[in-house]
């Protein structure tokens, strides 16, 4: 849940198999006669003023007081021409920073999100869609964590700005009535935007298919995936509709092999692989017809380090040994861990407008009328951490289509002294969003 902008410089350009830039050629050159109006384009935009403050952490001491300011900067791009389909984003991080200096200077990059081609083709007596391209390729259910986002997993609910790149795939999908199944092929190495080294250590090229089956009010996934970071992945979720205001949705999934970090006495943490990763989510919802929606789920990841792994690096980080700090320090990478504890537990709640129409001092009201609140608590159970999200959206204009957005958030990160969230090195992160398309 830590969130951070993407701020570091293309590692290269990802590249397109030349059969992609066949078909887009071709596609083009079948549609000389055919007018430009064809042509659809969207452009997002979005402006964060963001205030960052430096905490205590046991891991990196040396950061306890670094808030500082700053301006970021997204111009999102979306075309699409017959079958195909590109987003481009123009990403200006720092262009304001009150810490700017040698290490910290303002960027510019240009990052293609996705380009995709769609079409199909006849297979026996069965037609099935063909995808190519870099696309985005998400599987998961859940609102806080999605256990079957297994091609390029990225953060959920941010706060500032976020680009989301796809990754090399190949797809083709047969629909039934109320069924589907995918057959799919990927490779997540395809990204521009610089990672971090758990990030490079999880690229992972693979196979594999899904099948999906709607059972009246139930919906069904069954998933096999092989790679050769998981070498062998099996998942699967449900999903239920009981009545118009609860509903329940659940996801597990194993994998043979996984990579993360080790705690050995006395060393720094190192990324290894490992063996045997469950992961597990299981949510409700309950809506209300007065505008309100409530939303709770718990999750377990045991990639994640456990609570003993945990307190082992805490006693390294409080021992006045000056040998064990640079081993102390070493274990803020479990940080970097796609989850940062084992167990988690999240409420989420949200206001629709309408909410605001029941009494008559505030149904008139403007500002009322086009706001959306929402909230996010999530807690670490085993040592009570909590990181607290809150967002203030106002639809300030919406013609269908332009629109811009006022959006205001704040999260904080806190919990008990020696909770792995209230360590973390940032303890609040406040910013003011201007959004719109135009």
């Amino acid at each position: 849940m830590k969130t951070q902008v993407s701020s570091a410089p293309p590692k290269r350009i990802a590249w397109v198999p030349a059969a992609l830039f066949l078909l887009l050629n071709a596609n083009v050159a079948n549609s000389t006669e055919s007018s430009w109006n064809e042509l659809d384009i969207e452009t997002d935009y979005q402006v964060n003023l963001q205030s960052i403050g430096g905490g205590e952490s046991a891991f990196l001491p040396e950061q306890s007081d670094r808030s500082h300011e700053q301006v970021n900067a997204l111009l999102d791009i979306s075309a699409q021409f017959h079958s195909v389909s590109a987003n481009v984003a123009l990403l200006g991080t720092s262009l304001y920073d009150n810490t700017l200096d040698s290490h910290n200077q303002r960027q510019f990059d240009a990052v293609i999100s996705t380009l995709t081609y769609e079409t199909s083709v006849t297979l026996g007596e069965s037609e099935w869609d063909v995808l190519m391209g870099k696309a985005r390729i998400d599987w998961g259910v859940g609102y806080g964590y999605r256990v079957l986002d297994i091609f390029t997993p990225y953060r959920r609910n941010p706060v500032g700005i976020q680009i989301e790149e796809g990754a090399g795939t190949f797809a083709l999908s047969h629909y039934g009535m109320e069924s589907e199944w995918t057959l799919i092929a990927t490779d997540s190495s395809w990204s521009q935007l610089e990672t971090s080294e758990y990030g490079r250590a999880t690229e992972q090229q693979g196979l594999g298919g899904k099948y999906y089956r709607l059972l009246g009010d139930l919906e069904l996934q069954m998933i096999g995936y092989y790679d050769n970071v998981r070498q062998g992945l099996l998942g699967g979720s449900l999903v239920n509709v009981f009545n118009q205001a609860w509903s329940a949705h659940a996801s597990v999934s194993y994998s043979r092999r996984y990579q993360g970090y080790d705690i050995t006495p006395n060393q720094p943490a190192r990324l290894t692989e490992k063996n045997n990763a469950n992961q597990v989510l299981v949510g409700s919802t309950w809506s209300h017809e007065s505008g309100l929606s409530v939303i709770g789920e718990y999750w377990y990841d045991s990639r994640a380090w456990s609570q003993s792994e945990w307190d082992s690096a805490f006693q390294y980080a409080s021992s006045n040994d000056p040998r064990f700090n640079p081993i102390s320090q070493s274990f803020a990478l479990g940080y970097s861990q796609q989850n940062i504890v084992q167990h988690n537990v999240m409420l989420h709640g949200r206001l629709d407008p309408i909410f605001w129409r029941q009494w008559q001092w505030s149904k008139d009201n403007h500002l009322l009328r086009s706001m959306h609140p929402r909230l996010d608590i999530m807690i670490a159970p085993e040592d009570g951490g909590i990181i607290a999200t809150q967002w203030l959206d106002f639809d300030v204009v919406d013609t269908g289509d332009t629109s811009f957005n006022l959006e205001l958030a704040a999260r904080f990160l806190t919990g008990a002294t020696n909770s792995v969230y209230a360590n973390l090195p940032d303890t609040y992160n406040i910013l003011i969003n201007l959004k719109g398309r135009f």
